[in-house]
Formats: structure tokens, sequence, C-alpha cells
């Protein structure tokens, strides 16, 4: 059985100060005593996020290259205890979030766990949660959110880690929590879906930026899907075809104006995503990245690990 000292949370942040400081706060409250919580600076212009994880008694790492994936991989790094939780850094941890993902891994069939993030308007509403494990490649792209996903530590790494061409940050801005859940089960795990434990998300975009949200989406949901028509062929095209028919659904469906404008974004970037993503060299599961983000380098920012007291 896993308990606290099993558990390092992972949370990457870049120039969001204020956020990842309510943030931290709402984990110090919600978690137990003797788990590691690690900031990863994914590349800030300041030293605003070192500061505010030495503010909170946290561990500091930080990455030059900014880029969601990359930051996590180096989590994944620098990472002491067997499993590993990534949250975001405009989420809210609730009570009983760690102990109802840890239990999940009891069963070492179980490769990750994943819980629900709901918007912090909508918690009264929000329907029951459920228990779910899942098996097979495309069951990944039901399997959660990368705001609130937790890993086996080793078998992520034996994998290859996130897909850093994938991901915030970067040209394909999205899909590579999907990605690495398809991964996960590609390799013989299961993932168990547990949306009874909750963060609640507290940053919703304005109008213009959540449009461009979905695209990020959808060109990382295309290029996912190029990926493992490549990787392997009836996968891969099953899994086109259900991006594409969902975001269709999803045009159809919305009755808000802006969800709706989102949600067209969304279905208009997954062909794109699938054809640039054919000129992304591979190897193995993982895109090749050819084209990473220039370092950024602020005078006074430390690069080194900085441990909790």
């Amino acid at each position: 059985m896993y308990g606290p000292a099993d558990l390092t949370v992972i949370v990457c942040s870049r120039d969001r100060a204020p956020m990842l400081r309510e943030a931290l706060r709402s984990i110090a409250a919600a978690t137990p005593a003797g788990v590691e919580v690690l900031v990863v600076d994914s590349g800030s212009r300041t030293d605003e996020t070192r500061s505010v994880a030495r503010e909170a008694s946290v561990g500091y790492v930080r990455s030059d290259v900014p880029g969601l994936s990359i930051a996590r991989n180096l989590g994944l790094a620098h990472a002491e205890r067997p499993i590993v939780l990534f949250t975001d850094d405009d989420c809210v941890a609730v009570p009983g979030w760690v102990e109802g993902v840890l239990a999940h891994f009891a069963d070492e069939r179980v490769g990750a766990v994943t819980g629900r993030m709901l918007d912090h308007t909508l918690v009264a509403g929000a329907a029951p949660g459920r228990v779910e494990r899942l098996t097979g490649v495309l069951r990944g792209i039901d399997a959660g959110h990368g705001a609130f996903m937790s890993f086996r530590r080793e078998l992520m790494l034996r994998l290859g880690g996130f897909d850093e061409v994938l991901g915030a940050g970067r040209r394909f801005a999205g899909a590579e929590d999907l990605d690495a859940f398809c991964r996960v089960l590609a390799a013989g795990s299961a993932i168990v879906s547990d949306t009874t434990v909750t963060v609640h998300h507290i940053f919703t975009r304005e109008d213009g930026d959540h449009v461009a949200l979905y695209r990020g989406y959808g060109l990382g949901a295309g290029a996912m899907a190029n990926k493992w028509i490549r990787i392997r062929p009836l996968i891969g095209l099953a899994m086109a075809g259900l991006l594409v028919g969902r975001a269709a659904l999803g045009v159809l469906r919305w009755p808000e104006a802006r969800e709706r404008a989102a949600r067209r974004a969304l279905l208009t970037a997954i062909p794109q995503g699938i054809a640039a993503a054919a000129r992304v060299p591979r190897r193995g599961a993982l895109f090749v990245d050819a084209d990473r983000p220039a370092p950024v380098t602020p005078p006074g920012v430390w690069s080194t690990k900085e441990q909790q007291p």
C-alpha cells in the first residue's frame, strides 16, 4: 500500500506567480504531511516563480527551455518518490485528492490514475463521480486531463516521459497528456479514472484566448493521431476518426457562441495537426524534437534543484 511518503506532487509553472501561490497554498492545506512537492519553472522570465516556491518551502527546479512537456519531464527526472502526481498552477487541490489516488496504485497492474478537474463555478451542480478501469490504447483519449494525473514514475521514465513536441508552449499545443495515457495503455498497464477525487480549475481564459487554447488542443490531438497512425495504423485511424467526430458533435451541440467558436477551432485544427505532424520525425513512440524553443535565462535565476527544508 502506498502512502504520502511515496508521492511527489509536481506543479509546472511559467510567469504566473499569483496563481502558483494559491495553488501551493491549497496543496499545503489539502495534502497529508510527508508528500514531496516540487515546482518546475518552465522558463519564467523573472525570478518570481522561484520566490513563490521558496516562500511555500517546497522543492524547485528550473528548465531554461520553456514547454510544458519539457517541464514535466524535468519533474519526472528530479522527483524522489515512486508515484508522481501532476497538477496545474491554475488549479486548487481539494481534501482527499491524494488519498483517493494512492489507493488505486495498490494494484500493481495500474500504471496511472486520474481524477477530475471541475470549473470552480460549477462545483455545486457537478454530477457524482465514478471509478472506471481503462485498458486498450484508444481508451487513453478518455482517461482524464493533465491537470490531475498520476503515474508510476519508473514506468513513465521507461516510456520516455511526455512527448516534448506536444503540449503547451509548442506548436502542437495539446494532447501530451492523452498521448502519455495511450502509451501507458499500449505498454500493458491499466489506468484508473476516478472522478470522485477532484481539483478545482480557477482560471478561465477570455474569448480570443479561449479559442486559441482549443486550436492548440486540436493541433496537438491531430499530431498525436498522426503519430499513432504511423505506429499502429488501425488504432491511429480510429483515433483520428473519434477525435474529429467528437469535435464535430461539439460544434453542433454547444448553444453558447463562445464555446461553439472554440469547438469549431478545435475541429479545424485536428486535420491541420495530422497533416503538419507528418513532417515531424519519430523515434519509437515519441516525436523527435528538432525545433526546441530558445532558452530563457534571466539574471539571478538558478537552474539547480532546491530541496524542501
